[in-house]
């Protein structure tokens, strides 16, 4: 098991690379798989909602503070980064711009979780945080999307609003509710099997995007290093802007990481599926590069910072954070 899950989880920055280049070289093998990639991102999202426990998240509404401050620097910062990104670098290509736009306004995704976890920072914080975006996502992504990409294409919100409720909040729900009938220890017993099918399901989802893509990429090959350096900065600037702003509110260490791999580490596989039904396949180019980049900068930086402990109280928060740490990947 322990192999398998370093084959499928560890190395998925790895083989999501390998995924792009096989759905690019070979886009006739796997063309099929793109109508399937709604149906892929739910059941990656269902698995996910298969490892929330209310226990993990009630001490943080004891200190709303910290909760208030995360959801707020989140759903500032990632979106403003998203739309000056569109405006300096996508004005001449309005697919990327909507996409970049759209990404900015998906939810963190779960593998904030486990960095958190990785750089001694408030677990249970970024736990919450992740419930919360996820929950209000159907409401808050296709609203800050029709808002600003509706300059570059056009964007249905109430389209959005339906697509985002049957990826998200409809498996959010099952999964919230099978856990609730089957027990806590039941979903436990086959808790060390659901990163790899997550992990499974994020390759083939990969697969049909970067396939559907092929032709759009081929025609505007010289964008790629465009895209990655841009992602890259992105993803920096959010998560340095998000501690910033933890730190300057004076909210201790701990909390602050959390906050940081919050807004820094966002749902791109989300994105990529929702960019490509409503803006083309070009427009998820963006997404799946902030997926595979999100991975390389969220652990070395994890790394780095789990060398350097904090004192703070609520750092771990004496968890254990096996569901989340389990879950590596499946964003």
């Amino acid at each position: 098991m322990n192999i398998a899950r370093f084959l499928f989880n560890k190395m998925m920055p790895v083989w999501l690379v390998v995924c792009g280049i096989l759905g690019y070289l070979a886009p006739h093998l796997f063309i099929r798989l793109a109508p399937y990639t709604i149906y892929d991102l739910a059941g990656v999202i269902l698995l996910m909602s298969l490892t929330l426990s209310v226990e993990s998240i009630k001490p943080v509404f004891t200190r709303p503070k910290t909760l208030i401050a995360g959801f707020l620097i989140k759903w500032i910062t990632v979106p403003l980064a998203a739309i000056v990104a569109a405006h300096l670098v996508y004005s001449s290509q309005p697919q990327l711009a909507a996409g970049t736009i759209l990404d900015g306004a998906t939810p963190a995704g779960v593998t904030s979780n486990l960095f958190t976890f990785l750089s001694h920072g408030a677990v249970p914080l970024a736990i919450s945080l992740t419930f919360i975006h996820t929950l209000l996502s159907p409401l808050l992504t296709p609203a800050f999307t029709a808002a600003f990409a509706h300059k570059y294409v056009h964007v249905s919100f109430f389209a959005l609003f339906h697509q985002m409720l049957v990826i998200v909040l409809l498996p959010l729900i099952v999964g919230i509710g099978a856990r609730a009938t089957l027990g806590a220890r039941r979903i436990q017993a086959v808790q060390p099997v659901l990163p790899m099918l997550s992990a499974i399901l994020l390759y083939i989802l990969a697969l049909g995007l970067v396939a559907a893509a092929a032709p759009a990429i081929a025609k505007n090959l010289s964008w790629i290093p465009i895209i990655a350096v841009t992602t890259s900065i992105i993803c920096m600037v959010n998560l340095a802007v998000a501690y910033a702003l933890a730190k300057f509110l004076r909210i201790d260490e701990a909390h602050s990481r959390a906050i940081m791999f919050d807004v820094g580490i966002y749902n791109s596989g989300l994105g990529a599926v929702l960019a490509n039904i409503n803006f083309g396949p070009f427009a998820a180019l963006p997404c799946l590069m902030n997926a595979l980049l999100n991975m390389i900068i969220g652990s070395i930086l994890a790394s780095y910072l789990g060398g350097k402990p904090v004192d703070d109280e609520f750092a771990n928060d004496g968890l254990s954070m096996k569901p989340a740490s389990q879950q590596f990947g499946a964003e």
